[in-house]
This record gives C-alpha cells, sequence and structure tokens, in this order.
C-alpha cells in the first residue's frame, strides 16, 4: 500500500468527522453543536456556533454540486435566523448569540466560475474551502484550503455634470416660435420644415379643381346643396 493515496471520495460520515476535526485545527473558536442536522429541507452537515456567538451552517459537497450547496447554505441562512433563540434555550451555556447574524461555510472539491461569482455578493455570511482527502498508512485525512473571493472593481463615484459640461439644448425651430401676442405682430403659421417653393411635380397629373383630390363636382356627382355644405 502506498504511503499517501490521494483522490479519495469516502463516505459522508468519514467524510464529515474529517473536516470536523480539521475544521477545529484552523478555528479553535468553533464549537459544533450538532451532526447532520435537519434544517428546512435538508440535513446540515455540521451545525456550530463561533466566535462571536452566530450559529455556524457547514455544507459539505461532492463534486459538481457547488451550485446546489450555495443554495441551500443561502437557505440555512434564512431558516437559522428566527430560531436563534430557541437554539440557545436548548443547548444553554455555549455562548449563543441572539444578535449576532449566522453564516455559513461551504467545503467542495472545487468551484466554478459561476458559484464564486455569485459569492461575491455574500462577502460575509458564507465562506468557501476547497478539501482534499488523502489517506495516509491508513488514516482518513483532509487538507482545506479557503478561497478568497474575487475583489470588486471600484466605480467612480457618480457626479453631477457642472453646468460648462452640460450639452447646450438646440435653438427652438420655426415650427416652435409663437409670435409674441404683445408684439402686435400678426399670427401667420410658420412654413413647415421641408417644405420648399419648387412646384409640385404631381401637380400636373390631376386636373385644376378646389377639392386637394383633384376630383370635380361632376366625378363626386354632388348637387348645389351638398357642394354649398363644403364651402
Amino acid at each position: 500500500m502506498a504511503e499517501f493515496e490521494w483522490g479519495l471520495l469516502p463516505e459522508r460520515p468519514a467524510l464529515r468527522r474529517a473536516i470536523r476535526h480539521q475544521l477545529r485545527s484552523l478555528d479553535r473558536s468553533l464549537r459544533i453543536l450538532a451532526e447532520d442536522f435537519l434544517a428546512s429541507e435538508s440535513r446540515i452537515d455540521l451545525l456550530a456556533v463561533g466566535g462571536e456567538g452566530e450559529l455556524v451552517s457547514i455544507r459539505i459537497g461532492q463534486p459538481g454540486e457547488d451550485a446546489a450547496m450555495l443554495t441551500r447554505s443561502l437557505s440555512d441562512l434564512v431558516w437559522l435566523r428566527p430560531r436563534t433563540r430557541d437554539l440557545r434555550k436548548l443547548v444553554p451555556g455555549l455562548g449563543i448569540e441572539p444578535s449576532a447574524e449566522a453564516r455559513s461555510i461551504l467545503l467542495c472539491p472545487d468551484f466554478q466560475g459561476e458559484t464564486r461569482l455569485a459569492i461575491d455578493n455574500f462577502p460575509l455570511s458564507i465562506e468557501l474551502m476547497v478539501y482534499r482527502c488523502y489517506r495516509h498508512r491508513g488514516q482518513l485525512n483532509v487538507v482545506l484550503e479557503p478561497q478568497k473571493l474575487q475583489k470588486r472593481e471600484a466605480r467612480p463615484p457618480h457626479r453631477v455634470p457642472d453646468r460648462k459640461e452640460r450639452p447646450q439644448r438646440r435653438s427652438p425651430s420655426s415650427l416652435e416660435t409663437l409670435p409674441d401676442p404683445s408684439s402686435g405682430q400678426s399670427s401667420a403659421v410658420a412654413t413647415p420644415l421641408g417644405r420648399s417653393d419648387e412646384p409640385d411635380p404631381l401637380r400636373h397629373l390631376a386636373p385644376n379643381s378646389d377639392f386637394r383630390t383633384g376630383l370635380s363636382d361632376a366625378d363626386l356627382r354632388l348637387d348645389a346643396e351638398e357642394t354649398h355644405g363644403f364651402e
């Protein structure tokens, strides 16, 4: 048998015990309350209390389960919040602080890029750790590697542009200009934009008529009384 065996996928109870032991080595203030603790719809691998009296949900995922475990970790935070006082009564003397916000530790063999980006929205609530399993002389061990969050790009603060930097309003067109009634000027309608004095090239196709359609009275077959109504 080789002295070190890497790439192991042990059964969950053995993996849970190995990770529990290693977490205590990394953070002495972490106190484990329960294993395989039933939460909203699934079981939390390890439920602990942190150094500030906050409840800590510890989830362990298999390869490819990081996205699903992230969803469950977020659910744990919501589920634990209203139950902090009840857990304090059930397990007194462990320093559970009801005012402390719960947090989560998520352990997986690897994390996809989308999961790492999603964690950036919860920098204080969820901590990522990569675990590697190996066996040394028949003893199962794990190596834990805390993952650093990606730093967000700093955005320049919003600044209201100065008056000189603001775009100038365009001058009003002839359609927008109305005569001042007090000036005594006539209220003639301004010439619409785009009209020219050139003759209409289609005008010669219609006979002379008082109607804009180019139809004569005979074409419309109107009598004298009906014609008078249009005048």
